[in-house]
């Protein structure tokens, strides 16, 4: 036995994004044998369609037939169908092949209409006399219809902009569903949906069953990317060859929603307007999975995982340990403030490079975001000195140290020389592994008399980086290095290049406290020294 065969009747797209292009690389990612029925010839890139040129109703049924005879068909999709003639040319052709909708023609020929009117440039795909006809005779056939917000709109003769709400989806759906239609699959990406306090939008497709008259809903993540062509054509083109699979309704239409978003998620770039989305991703081997609900920052957990036992002795360090138990002295706490003091300028001006590298607004505000949280964390170290009697103009002339000049002309050297990832990779260590101590220590609250800083004047450093702000910090930092790798797909062996310097960043922190431990050891032999104590 073959793979499943599924027949497209739709134009052509000559960027390669949309029309039976898309639908043929959908075919072959769901291993279906993809066949078509060009209706229309387009001139279009990724910056609008420049023009089209219908095919004869005569060929298109001729081709049809003759992928049928031969070939058969699975299931079917139309997509583009240029005008009137052609659309009566191809409903008459798949009754002679399968019979009319009423004597169940639709559901032997499992048909999938995308109801193509208009491009997302703008540009009519359809006169405005064939629409009638699209109604009446081929919504009828449909097994399954999937327009978008505006395509149901229009479809319906409501007005542009009428559906504002799941509940006008649901209504919208139903009158289309008593045209004639068996299901109907109605796309919510033009409408993203506010979820939350915090700015999050959701999408929210609706599938309505006009047989049961019931309604099913699934929700996800909107994604604001600007590759986003041909999303309708991939989506019905999906549904056709999961239904050509053996799946039912509902089940293929789940199954094409995740695949068109993970299709959005994983685009890469293709000329200067709106680019295709990523019809392969299930078949290219990637790099590292896309983010998910198990894994919702990949990128960072492979890092943190290639540290091996490096990671686990940075973030169960026993100086931050110390310093949550009272039991790390004065001196060691001091040399670790004032260095710290002095990284921190040099982490700032290398999350100012990574804003300077890049061009997209959104990650540039989030690098600032970082840099402002750096201020407030200098601002942190000169009130802890100065409850020790040091000022702020002597904390600024404290010299650094060969372990502190160490870890920040690395930082520096990769972020200046580097590209944007690499200037999020050398600084994630610091960020991130504060928060895992901070996090760590302020929930299991180690030691003995820990609640208050009169007890152990030490804890409000620890309460800092286990606060709201700082963990709010490290959530920002560790969706920009997500983000940046998103919108920017890797190889293997840069992969390999990062976890490298992810590594080395995390062994220069550990040196970093172990300098501060030293610093305190140091200090009680002086003392033990100037007492006659044997050292």
């Amino acid at each position: 036995m073959g793979p499943p065969t599924v027949l497209t009747i739709a134009g052509s797209d000559s960027g390669g994004g949309a029309g039976i292009q898309a639908d043929l690389k959908t075919f072959a990612a769901f291993d279906c044998f993809g066949t078509s029925a060009l209706t229309a010839v387009t001139a279009q890139n990724t910056l609008g369609v420049h023009g089209v040129e219908g095919i004869s109703p005569a060929m298109v049924a001729h081709q049809i037939e003759a992928v049928l005879d031969d070939i058969g068909a699975d299931a079917i999709k139309t997509g583009m169908l240029f005008g009137e003639e052609t659309i009566r040319a191809v409903v008459h052709t798949l009754e002679k092949r399968f019979g009319k909708a009423a004597e169940g023609g639709r559901e032997r020929a499992k048909v999938v209409v995308d109801p193509v009117c208009v491009s997302t440039s703008g540009h009519s795909l359809l006169p405005l006399e064939a629409v009638d006809t699209l109604r009446t005779v081929l919504l009828p056939f449909a097994l399954v219809l999937t327009p978008n917000i505006p395509e149901a709109e229009f479809l319906v003769g409501w007005q542009k902009g009428s559906i504002k709400s799941i509940e006008d989806m649901q209504r919208c759906a139903a009158e289309l569903g008593s045209k004639g239609v068996r299901w109907v699959y109605l796309k919510g990406g033009h409408m993203p949906l506010p979820k939350g306090e915090d700015g999050t939008k959701v999408v929210v497709d609706l599938l309505w069953d006009s047989v049961e008259q019931k309604v099913t809903t699934e929700e996800r993540p909107f994604l604001d990317v600007l590759n986003t062509h041909g999303t309708g054509c991939t989506l019905a083109a999906a549904v056709a060859a999961e239904l050509a699979r053996g799946k039912t309704v509902p089940e293929a239409v789940l199954s094409a929603g995740n695949y068109v978003a993970s299709a959005i998620a994983s685009s890469y770039p293709v000329g200067r307007g709106a680019g295709p989305v990523n019809h392969f991703h299930p078949l290219t081997r990637r790099t590292l999975p896309l983010p998910n609900p198990h894994s919702p920052a990949p990128f960072t957990d492979y890092l943190i995982a290639h540290c091996g036992d490096a990671w686990t002795r940075y973030v169960q360090h026993p100086f931050p340990n110390s310093l949550a138990a009272g039991t790390a002295s004065l001196e060691s706490f001091l040399h670790f403030i004032q260095q710290d003091y002095h990284f921190l300028k040099q982490y700032g001006r290398s999350n100012s490079l990574a804003a300077y590298k890049t061009e997209d607004m959104k990650l540039m505000a989030g690098s600032i975001e970082i840099v402002n949280d750096v201020i407030k964390e200098t601002e942190m170290h000169v009130k802890y000195c100065e409850t020790y009697g040091i000022s702020r103009e002597q904390l600024q002339a404290v010299p650094e140290s060969i372990t502190n000049i160490a870890y920040t002309r690395y930082v520096l050297d990769v972020s200046s020389r580097g590209d944007l990832l690499d200037a999020r990779v050398v600084t994630a260590p610091c960020l991130i592994g504060y928060g895992h101590v901070g996090a760590r220590l302020v929930s299991s609250n180690p030691g003995v008399e820990v609640d208050s800083s009169d007890k152990n004047p030490y804890w409000g450093w620890i309460q800092e980086y286990g606060s709201d702000w700082y963990q709010g910090a490290v959530r920002k930092g560790i969706e920009l290095l997500e983000q940046t790798l998103l919108d920017s797909p890797i190889s293997p062996r840069r992969l390999e290049e990062l976890a490298k310097i992810f590594l080395k960043a995390t062994e220069l922190e550990i040196a970093f406290w172990d300098a501060a431990v030293e610093a305190g050891r140091k200090s009680r032999e002086e003392v033990m020294r100037r007492e006659g104590l044997p050292v």
